[in-house]
């Protein structure tokens, strides 16, 4: 008889072992997974070199594709738009995280029509165009619906990595077949940059 209350008290304590050790590890993957959701987050921070998310053009300097390409800054500037600005992030949990860069319009006084406005995104350290912007240089009607805005135009979606910093260059001009008239028309544009899944 003794016999049979060793080997029952032997199986309740295996059994009592293996279900602390369950509850254990059940608690363990709660508590890293609670935690896990919670630790994850990202934002990116965008530099602008000029100080303005802001970019102008007007009707008074059609250029070709090839002056285009090559405009650079100047202080006082209304005849195309150019803009240097920069991304990076701080990231908590992740490794990385996708983004779009996108143009939303601004009001203006008399609007230039947006198929003849040139749109030129190239990287900031090379200056060499980026995807979407190597064959043919896109007007701003040509341009994709944003997916962050569906009143702006996406000008380029990509990957940062965490301490990473990507440099761009975006260029505006007005195409040389734009038809000269005495009226001075314009188009305006605010750049945003938005995390995307």
């Amino acid at each position: 008889m003794n016999g049979r209350y060793n080997h029952k008290s032997l199986f309740i304590f295996i059994a009592l072992i293996l279900l602390a050790i369950c509850t254990f590890t059940g608690c363990l993957f709660l508590y890293f997974r609670g935690n896990d959701g919670a630790s994850k987050n990202a934002t990116i921070l965008v530099s602008y070199a000029n100080q303005s998310s802001e970019l102008t053009v007007d009707s008074s300097m059609p250029v070709t594709v090839a002056i285009g390409k090559k405009l650079e800054y100047t202080p006082d500037q209304t005849k195309y738009g150019y803009s240097e600005f920069s991304l990076e992030t701080n990231m908590n949990g992740v490794k990385s995280l996708n983004y779009e860069i996108y143009a939303v319009p601004l009001g203006v006084a008399v609007l230039l029509p947006t198929d003849y406005v040139r749109m030129y995104l190239t990287d900031g350290d090379n200056d060499l165009p980026l995807l979407g912007y190597q064959d043919d240089i896109p007007t701003y009607r040509e341009l994709k619906i944003s997916e962050s805005n569906a009143d702006g135009k996406q000008l380029y979606v990509g990957t940062l990595k965490k301490g990473e910093k990507k440099n761009f260059k975006l260029r505006m001009w007005l195409d040389e077949a734009y038809p000269i008239t005495p009226e001075m028309k314009s188009f305006k544009i605010a750049l945003f940059v938005k995390v995307v899944d």
